[in-house]
């Protein structure tokens, strides 16, 4: 037992004095009264006077705020952590944004940055490679000055552009081990002569980071200057044809990597920018920073001001109590007793228990319905949460299962984490998001090497995505499927009937040539044509145009991934060009 103010335990001196001058004024009363009477004087009531004084101890007590065991809750935190990756490469000094879209970044991110208030802010730059500037830092100012001194070049990376690799970086800069609201704001012109970022954005979704993604420049585009180091003129860069290179917006493929991650895409406008993010930081502060998990002390003193209540009113009243045998009073006190063991059993107990059993008989609703109260009386615990993902999975709400068990990866237990990335994984396999879920099985793996099951879930889910990759795909056999039914509190598996999504190799949504596959126009072998060349990019991009009409302004992260391998094919394609002709076209720099 602890107190919160333990000095006015000394109060507690004060109540054998006044039992003291209690007894001698008693005393001498009676001693006047048989002076004065020859009737002897009525006894003193000392089992009142002791029911009083021991009244004033409880209350001496219970001021003093005694606590014992504890609970959980929650702290709130104002604030959230926000990483922007910023796209440094030469095409951002291209002027179709004025100053140049370099600057007009440079100014967003500044007048982000003031309006950021609790949150913490971190810098990424890439180009061929990826570095961080600054870690996460609540010095403003200082990282005002970093932003502002940035250039493009080699200065900070190496020469190209890659987006995967800036990603990553990114990820890496969080700190995953305390409980936060993410975001990262990837500033870029579209351009992107790397890998495929499809992995690194399916990473930021399963580790439960937001995506923002904003452009900057102008699809007519524009040149991109260099200056002569002799001469100090300025020119347009030319390409391999001696042609000046024209860069342009490619929002296509900002798009595709916003929906890849589950993310959004902001549009062009850099002045919008701040308003932007200040909005989704703000949402996620309300929603995941506020829930930082705690224990906090129980405090009893109503316990010992309701015991010091009661004393009082039966002490006021002692003299009528006198008959009252020992044997009532021991079956009070047996009930009292029966009564405070009936009331242990907490509220989140019985919800849990009547969510698995609900689950066993596969009443999924009322599962959802018991496992929520049992979230919300515990303060969103990471368990509470596993659980009602389990529910949620057997409902078939896989959206909401998902969103269930990304609470849970910022535990501080990494088995529970293991758990929450596992279960996370079940449910994106269920929902037929296969990159996804191999993702989360691999973050599984990395909390907790031990862990089999999640082993094993990984080789199946990296055995369809493989087989995806084909034509014609093998058939897995049932018993590799990993298991199908859910339990409450463990890891939620896939469903085994689920059907893996449209992946690399097969149709896409506007019925053109597969993924990968352009190349194969060439039937001799050979290098291929310049006119085959353009036939080839004239098809993915009709193919790219076909999946946004479908997909409106936000792709779903499945028709994100199958524009990012388009892409992607289209940047190795176009890349034969410098040997066979034409001039540069708009994804090419």
């Amino acid at each position: 037992m602890t107190f919160a103010l333990p000095s006015m335990l000394f109060a507690l001196a004060v109540v054998p004095l006044i039992a003291i001058v209690w007894v001698r004024g008693q005393r001498q009363a009676a001693r006047r009264a048989a002076a004065l009477s020859r009737v002897a004087p009525s006894r003193p009531s000392y089992f009142g006077a002791a029911l009083v004084l021991l009244a004033l101890s409880l209350a001496v007590v219970a001021a003093a705020q005694p606590r014992w065991g504890t609970r959980a809750s929650h702290l709130s935190r104002s604030g959230s952590e926000l990483v922007v990756v910023m796209d440094v490469s030469r095409s951002m000094d291209a002027t179709d944004a004025m100053p140049s879209r370099l600057e007009a970044a440079k100014n967003a991110v500044n007048a982000t940055i003031d309006r950021l208030g609790g949150a913490r802010v971190g810098l990424v730059v890439f180009g061929g490679s990826g570095r961080l500037r600054f870690p996460l830092t609540s010095d403003f100012q200082a990282a005002r000055q970093v932003v502002s001194s940035l250039d493009t070049g080699q200065v900070f990376v190496t020469g190209g552009t890659s987006t995967a690799l800036g990603l990553d970086e990114a990820l890496n800069a969080f700190d995953f081990s305390k409980p936060a609201g993410r975001a990262v704001l990837l500033i870029s012109d579209g351009d992107n002569l790397g890998e495929d970022p499809s992995d690194a954005a399916t990473k930021l979704r399963a580790a439960g980071v937001d995506l923002m993604v904003a452009g900057v420049g102008t699809p007519a585009g524009s040149t991109v200057p260099v200056t002569d180091p002799k001469s100090g003129k300025v020119a347009p860069k030319l390409g391999a044809d001696g042609k000046p290179i024209v860069t342009r917006l490619n929002e296509p493929f900002l798009k595709a990597v916003a929906g890849a991650a589950g993310g959004r895409y902001l549009g062009a406008e850099p002045s919008a920018i701040p308003g932007l993010v200040e909005g989704h930081l703000r949402a996620i502060e309300s929603t995941q920073f506020d829930q930082q998990a705690t224990k906090l002390p129980v405090e009893r003193y109503p316990w010992f001001a309701g015991a010091a209540l009661a004393l009082l009113l039966l002490g006021s009243v002692a003299e009528h109590l006198r008959g009252i045998r020992l044997r009532s009073a021991r079956v009070a006190a047996v009930a009292a007793v029966t009564l405070l063991i009936a009331g242990c059993a907490t509220t989140a107990y019985n919800a849990t228990e009547a969510g698995r059993q609900a689950l066993r008989r596969g009443d999924a609703q009322t599962a959802v319905d018991r496992f929520t109260e049992a979230r919300d009386a515990l303060h969103n615990d990471a368990r509470a949460n596993l659980n009602l993902a389990a529910a949620l999975h057997a409902a078939g709400r896989y959206d909401e299962a998902i969103a269930a068990a990304r609470r849970a990866t910022t535990d501080s237990d990494p088995k529970v984490r293991a758990q929450a990335f596992a279960s996370l994984g079940h449910h994106e396999f269920a929902a037929d998001r296969l990159p996804g879920a191999l993702a989360d099985f691999k973050l599984a793996l990395i909390a907790n090497p031990d862990d089999n099951a999640s082993r094993h879930d990984y080789e199946v889910v990296l055995a369809i995505v493989s087989g995806s990759r084909q034509q014609n795909p093998p058939a897995q056999p049932a018993d590799n499927q990993p298991s199908p039914t859910p339990r409450p509190g463990d890891s939620a598996p896939p469903d085994a009937t689920a059907t893996p999504g449209s992946g690399p190799g097969q149709p896409n949504s506007s019925g053109g040539p597969q993924a990968g596959t352009p190349g194969q126009g060439n039937p001799s072998g050979g290098a291929p044509s310049p006119q085959e060349i353009e036939r080839q990019l004239r098809q993915i991009d009709g193919d790219v145009a076909g999946i946004l009409k479908d997909a409106g302004d936000q792709p779903t992260p499945e028709q994100a991934l199958q524009i990012l391998r388009l892409l992607e094919e289209r940047s190795k394609i176009a890349g034969e060009r410098t040997a066979t002709g034409p001039a540069s076209g708009p994804n090419d720099y």
